[in-house]
């Protein structure tokens, strides 16, 4: 009797270029010194059961009076607003508002409007494309952190290139740097690989 082996699920590959539907965002901005803006966006793979975690955080470049001045952080947010529709942003006093200048209080709640409700038996729609990785840890040994860098994407073929070539940019200067298996396999055996989804990016 033949013996039986079961075939690779095909479209299962949950690394690299991924098509991603969003799900929410989180205001975060004050949980930590350092960020001055913190945004956390839950985010679903298509084909996968479970969710990750996209971040855009980072601190603010002012001047002594306060006004901001720069940051990467900014690029970075906008980017992800354009992206999305959404034409808030910050003051120069570092403050989130709408275009016509009104305040808001909780920038996550104000961007939920532009989630998805994920209903049990309904499709998702997977409108974006994130890069997903799982990164170098800092330590040979140290656990190995799933990453879904935060330069998204609407999902559309010329922009799956575009995404493709500023990754490959991101990866030749240093900016993105990927676990080997050496460095998974490195992990001691009486621990599990942690794949976590805490990234935060670098562009």
């Amino acid at each position: 009797m033949a013996l039986f082996k079961p075939k690779a699920a095909a479209g299962n590959n949950f690394y690299g270029v991924c098509e991603i539907a969003l799900l929410q965002f989180t205001d975060k901005g004050g949980t930590y010194d350092w960020a001055d803006i913190f945004i956390e966006i839950e985010v679903k793979q298509n084909g996968s059961d479970y969710t990750k975690s996209l971040k855009i955080a980072g601190s603010l470049e002012k001047d002594p009076s306060g006004d901001v001045t720069g940051g990467s952080v900014i690029k970075r947010m906008y980017h992800a607003f354009e992206q999305i529709g959404c034409d808030a942003g910050i003051n120069i006093k570092g403050n989130f508002e709408t275009q016509a200048g009104e305040p808001i209080e909780n920038i996550g709640t104000y961007l939920n409007r532009f989630a998805q409700d994920e209903i049990p038996g309904a499709d998702l729609n997977y409108n974006f494309i994130a890069y997903v990785y799982k990164e170098k840890p800092k330590k040979v040994g140290d656990k190995v952190y799933t990453r879904v860098h935060p330069r998204i994407y609407i999902n559309t073929p010329e922009n799956k290139a575009k995404l493709t070539d500023d990754i490959n940019w991101m990866k030749s200067k240093g900016y993105i740097k990927e676990a080997t298996d050496d460095d998974i396999n490195s992990v001691p055996q009486s621990g599990n690989v942690n794949l976590d989804s805490a990234g935060l990016g670098a562009l």
